[in-house]
């Protein structure tokens, strides 16, 4: 392993944005995006070659407690999923999480240069993902804190966002269908996957930029809309 922190580093708030941990309701994504405008390749990989090992060494990252997801007007992430809490007419703040600690232009194995090895000590993103799935990274968190609400965004992570949060509990989320305005068949469903457990409800709904993602306004609203009727279950 590159860094004996490695671990210290990884089962921080590394790679969050931060928030209210006492919020009732948390919103995690996969990893931190790197907004095109932002960065150019060679800056990435100047964070990651000179930046991010420097993180590492220092080891544990403390949460950002005054971060705003709700004032945060950067990101498009944040602008999309805004209008999913503000159906819910709840919370004022949020815990914002990912489950990678490190940063990415998009959930591609590919996106794994050489600085990254050198950094991390993992050949590839899939090995290093593999160890941070061994840590149960939030699972302590969300224990103690136990939070009504997660929000996970990224439906082919799903079984990922359960270990983050629950560890090794064999849990079964149920599938349900988001149907399109235009319902017939000229646009595909939609799906989302929910589990309650230790009173703390995680709902996995798909990523607002993708080709099957929840784009429209009115696709935002009927997740807010069923996620709502979920909570109200109890």
């Amino acid at each position: 392993m590159a860094n004996k922190n490695l671990e210290k580093w990884a089962n921080s708030y590394s790679g969050c944005d931060g928030g209210d941990i006492s919020s009732d309701v948390w919103l995690c994504g996969v990893e931190w995006g790197w907004n095109i405008k932002d960065a150019t390749d060679e800056e990435r990989e100047k964070y990651y070659k000179e930046e991010l090992p420097e993180e590492i060494q220092n080891g544990e990252v403390k949460l950002d407690t005054d971060y705003d997801f709700f004032t945060d007007s950067i990101c498009p992430f944040n602008t999309a999923f805004k209008k999913v809490f503000k159906e819910l007419n709840f919370p004022e703040k949020l815990l914002k999480l990912n489950m990678s600690p490190i940063s990415f232009n998009g959930d591609d194995d590919t996106l794994w240069t050489q600085n990254l090895v050198n950094a991390t000590g993992f050949e590839t993103k899939n090995d290093f993902m593999s160890y941070i799935m061994s840590l149960n990274r939030f699972t302590k968190i969300r224990t103690e804190n136990k939070p009504k609400l997660i929000v996970c965004v990224g439906v082919q992570r799903k079984d990922e966002f359960l270990k983050t949060f629950f560890g090794d509990e064999n849990l079964n989320p149920t599938q349900e269908t988001i149907r399109p305005a235009d319902d017939n068949g000229n646009q595909d469903n939609r799906y989302i996957y929910h589990v309650k457990h230790d009173n703390t409800l995680l709902v996995v709904i798909p990523f607002s930029t993708s080709p099957k993602g929840i784009q429209s306004d009115y696709l935002l609203k009927e997740v807010a809309k069923r996620i709502s009727e979920l909570l109200k279950q109890g």
